[in-house]
């Protein structure tokens, strides 16, 4: 590359143009030009050079903090310096796993280095708005300030109010340049603003439409044409289900690259693959996990977890394919390569064994320490499979005792004992409502205590359906007073609303299904406003997924004990019942306007109602469970949300 401190030579003659290349040079000479009115001296330095000479970490945004050094996580380095002004690569993207050190070694240290070294317009996107405010209060600001360089943030324009820090929520000021964070759901947002660097993370939480104009990839892509020979596009997230995945899809179209590491004992190169680890478990079925050792294809060698601190510093990137386009690169890299310290692979085999059989819990174990997309079946289980489970005791019913007008209840005589809280799910349609009451053990095993079918008008809120619901959710099943009910709000959302306001915010919630939800929380929490009540979004994919891999559970025998997350139905529940239980698939379309391929419901029956109880019962146990636990990155504790239950159930005899 030309010397970007001596002016690049003209074309020789007018009609002469630059070749791409020159074009490229000219304009790094150009943009080092610029640099050189706000800064003594013009740096020469790469992404890795500056993060090693910069970096600290702060205590609490790392498990290792301290001087930045690129032995811990040597597998970034190449990655990092894509953005370095001397690297021909403009647009790299990385499919990872969780815990490897993307968020610190990549996308932070690249943002150090525009800020300080190599100054221009750039763009940071994550998954929504409010991490990308979070993202610059938390962990942009004091990586800044750890690295020395946070008085280089102040306001580029003249002006008499000393409240004109260069610093606002989403937007950083600095010699040069700036950087503005942004969600990918405002289109107007994203059109804002040519930019130099374009900064994505967290690639498959974004919509796949941006308020009806496009794909927010696309529209923030846009942004950086006028930068188009010097522009820096580096994209990462964990992948999500096949064909669905933009990180994997954008992966498939670069060089593919894999990192290489050496065997401990016969030096052969070669990429960490899941198949190659090996463990041993005890007569119970238990991890014995000193055994969790990988073994070499090559020579039968055995690695252990701290072997990575000798095989990861000597490892390499190698491209196994040809770009769609030159100066295209992508890496993938799993959670097997993460540092002693970090994930280990005896904790990623523990995992891997208690998700045998669960769909769900695969998928998150494929997604975020794989790295890889998930993929899918999405058949509905046979209902003839699930009657033939039926159990011998009674659901709950009740009649009209004419003399009184009132109504007799019979009561389940399911296992009580079992029972650790009951939630409800409430299914509004034109002429009814629907509700089924769950009760819930341990491990979420559950037994459906009644379904209930109350006729009416839901639209007027004084009609005897929603009397009918209010007498369900006040009285208790299996001894349990319900924990939370949550009532379908997508039709006659107004009754719904007044409805679940008269208890006050507490216990009954309205609620909607969602095929998606911010960075796939399982809920969203929204206040109604205008009235007392609230709303729960619900990611029906993730729940439908979970209600199927739990009727898809089996005993291994009748004197085995139940799998978690079992499923229980009393005899007295008919075919009716199952065949609404039973009646979506997920299937996969292609999206005309964004060309993604995303996996939808649909029905294979009319009715549905069933299983649409089920998924707001399900989803009440996951919103009781996530306000107990009250973890800032949203992580559930179960065994501690099990174990208050179980103390509920002794203080109550």
């Amino acid at each position: 590359m030309t010397d970007i401190q001596t002016a690049p030579a003209l074309p020789a003659a007018a009609n002469d143009i630059y070749t791409p290349e020159e074009t490229r040079d000219a304009l790094l000479w150009l943009c080092a030009t610029i640099r050189s009115s706000v800064h003594a001296e013009i740096s020469h330095i790469n992404v890795s050079e500056w993060a090693a000479a910069k970096r600290v970490i702060p205590q609490g945004l790392s498990a290792l903090p301290g001087k930045f050094s690129w032995d811990v996580t040597p597998y970034l380095k190449e990655i990092a310096d894509c953005l370095s002004a001397s690297s021909p690569v403009q647009e790299a993207y990385i499919a990872k796993g969780a815990q490897i050190g993307y968020s610190v070694g990549v996308l932070e240290n690249s943002i150090g280095y525009i800020v300080d070294a190599e100054p221009g317009p750039a763009l940071y996107a994550t998954g929504d708005q409010s991490m990308a405010e979070q993202s610059g209060a938390l962990r942009i600001d004091r990586m800044l300030q750890s690295a020395g360089i946070a008085d280089k943030i102040f306001s580029q324009v003249e002006t008499k109010s000393n409240r004109a820090t260069g610093r606002t929520k989403l937007t950083r000021e600095f010699p040069g340049g700036f950087l503005m964070s942004v969600g990918p759901n405002s289109a107007a947002k994203l059109r804002q603003n040519s930019v130099r660097y374009l900064l994505l993370d967290e690639i498959d939480a974004y919509p796949e439409d941006t308020q009806g104009e496009g794909d927010p990839i696309k529209l923030m892509m846009r942004r950086t044409d006028s930068y188009e020979a010097i522009r820096k596009i580096i994209g990462g997230s964990t992948p999500t289900i096949m064909g669905s995945s933009r990180i994997w899809e954008l992966y498939l179209c670069g060089d593919q690259r894999k990192y290489y590491v050496p065997c401990r004992h016969c030096g052969t190169m070669q990429p960490l693959e899941w198949k190659h680890l090996h463990w041993d478990t005890d007569e119970n079925g238990k991890l014995v996990y000193e055994s969790v050792r990988y073994e070499c294809p090559h020579c039968g060698g055995a690695w252990k977890n701290t072997d990575k601190a000798y095989f990861l510093p000597r490892g390499e990137w190698r491209p196994t394919a040809s770009p769609s386009k030159p100066n295209l690169r992508s890496y993938h890299i799993s959670a097997l390569y993460s540092p002693v310290g970090m994930r280990s692979w005896e904790s990623a085999v523990q995992e891997w064994l208690e998700a045998q059989g669960d769909s769900a819990k695969l998928r998150v174990f494929v997604n975020t320490f794989l790295g890889e997309p998930f993929v899918e079946k999405g058949e509905a289980p046979a209902y003839e499979r699930i009657m033939l489970r039926r159990e011998n005791w009674h659901a709950e019913s009740r009649r009209l005792d004419h003399g009184t007008a009132g109504n007799i209840w019979f009561e389940s005589d399911a296992p009580a004992e079992k029972i650790l809280l009951v939630t409800i799910g409430a299914d509004v349609q034109q002429d009814r409502i629907e509700c089924e009451v769950t009760g819930w053990g341990e491990d979420k095993e559950s037994w459906s205590l009644g379904y209930f079918v109350f006729y009416g008008n839901p639209r007027d809120a004084s009609d005897t359906c929603w009397q009918d619901l209010t007498e369900v959710i006040q009285k208790k099943h299996a001894g349990r007073v319900p924990a939370l009910t949550l009532v379908d709000s997508s039709y006659s959302s107004d009754s719904v609303y007044e409805f679940c306001a008269q208890f006050g915010g507490r216990g009954v919630l309205a609620s909607q299904g969602a095929d998606r939800t911010q960075h796939g929380k399982v809920f969203a929490l929204f206040p109604v406003k205008g009235t007392n009540a609230q709303r729960v979004d619900l990611n029906t994919d993730y729940l439908k997924q979970e209600v199927y891999s739990s009727l898809n559970k089996i005993r291994a025998s009748d004197t085995a004990p139940f799998p978690a997350a079992y499923c229980h139905f009393s005899a007295d529940y008919g075919e009716h019942y199952f065949k609404m239980l039973t009646a979506e698939e997920r299937m996969a379309e292609k999206q005309r306007r964004t060309g993604y391929t995303r996996w939808i419901w649909h029905k294979v029956r009319d009715r549905n109602e069933a299983l649409d109880c089920r998924v707001y019962a399900l989803g009440a146990v996951y919103l009781l469970a996530s306000s107990m636990s009250n973890m800032p990155d949203g992580t559930i504790l179960w065994d501690s949300f099990w174990d208050f239950w179980r103390q509920q159930k002794k203080l109550a005899g």
